[in-house]
């Protein structure tokens, strides 16, 4: 019997405290070049590759990254745009490959992708199959895996409960608005039960009521399944109101982490709250100055005006 019907079982009762002190990503040193992959990555978010380097197509993205994530843990990594966060989680995942330095999970170097490791991709129309229905979209993976029918359906149906979405599993993408579509993303990584999910600005492209009620229903999830998250933004609200800790990137080329901070508020959290708004305002200092570290550098300051 598979071990996914536990997807909703692991409820965190005090999610502030809760994380364990056990690190299941762990990076070293790590540098990345700018290449082909980094190119490519780019452009498909929207990114000038030669703006964001300039003459500097033989330097690096990313430059003596280091980095632990703790099992369980909220974590977001925030910067301007092109500074390195997505190339950092696709080297996560297992999409890219560093070019020096190490990175592990659980203590095995990542080299490919792994069950251990969902992703949730920013554009949930290139991600989820149009053929297919809501539920068969929620089973693909199980069905890869291999796990048979009757232990796929009581899976599937509490993914789909999970995200809302019982009551749509017949339904096709063309029928989904963009954040029920999104939903889909999240039920069919959280059916396979990875222990981290991997999560690339996926509410970015959602109105900002839409992406809001995400947010609102993403926290409730992480709550019940207990489970790693590492999530992309240059939004700074969205990275206050969701995470735990936040990773802030100098930018590119040669980018790395400059600083963490801890966000030490409760669920749920109100951006209004003066005391959240001066911690919020805290965290733009430090995100500015990170983002300046390279002045001379023509980079997208879009999260300091987030």
């Amino acid at each position: 019997m598979s071990n996914n019907n536990n997807i909703i079982e692991n409820d965190v009762k005090n999610n502030t405290n809760q994380n364990s002190n056990k690190n299941v990503i762990e990076v070293r040193n790590l540098g990345k070049k700018f290449d082909v992959e980094n190119k490519g990555l780019l452009f498909s978010k929207n990114i000038n590759p030669d703006a964001v380097f300039s003459d500097n197509h033989d330097g690096f993205v990313l430059k003596d990254v280091n980095l632990d994530i703790k099992e369980g843990e909220f974590h977001i990594f925030l910067g301007a745009s092109g500074c390195g966060k997505s190339t950092l989680l696709n080297i996560i995942a297992g999409f890219l490959n560093p070019t020096e330095g190490s990175i592990t999970c659980e203590g095995n170097p990542i080299v490919k992708p792994g069950p251990e490791r969902g992703v949730v991709f920013q554009n949930a129309d290139q991600a989820i199959f149009p053929w297919l229905t809501v539920y068969k979209n929620v089973e693909y993976g199980l069905k890869a895996q291999g796990i048979k029918k009757a232990e796929r359906k009581p899976i599937v149906e509490n993914a789909l409960k999970l995200v809302g979405l019982q009551d749509h599993a017949k339904k096709h993408p063309s029928e989904l608005s963009g954040g029920m579509k999104q939903r889909v993303q999240i039920a069919r990584s959280i059916a396979s039960n990875p222990k981290i999910l991997i999560m690339d600005e996926p509410f970015g492209a959602l109105d900002a009521q839409t992406r809001r009620t995400l947010q609102d229903e993403f926290i409730e999830i992480w709550k019940k399944t207990g489970k790693t998250i590492l999530f992309v933004t240059h939004d700074l609200q969205e990275a206050v109101y969701l995470g735990q800790k936040i990773s802030i990137f100098s930018a590119s080329p040669d980018a790395r982490i400059i600083t963490q901070v801890d966000v030490p508020f409760d669920y749920p959290r109100n951006l209004d709250d003066p005391v959240i708004s001066e911690f919020e305002r805290k965290v733009h200092e430090k995100l500015e100055e990170a983002i300046n570290i390279h002045k001379d550098k023509n980079i997208d300051k879009s999260a300091l005006s987030a």
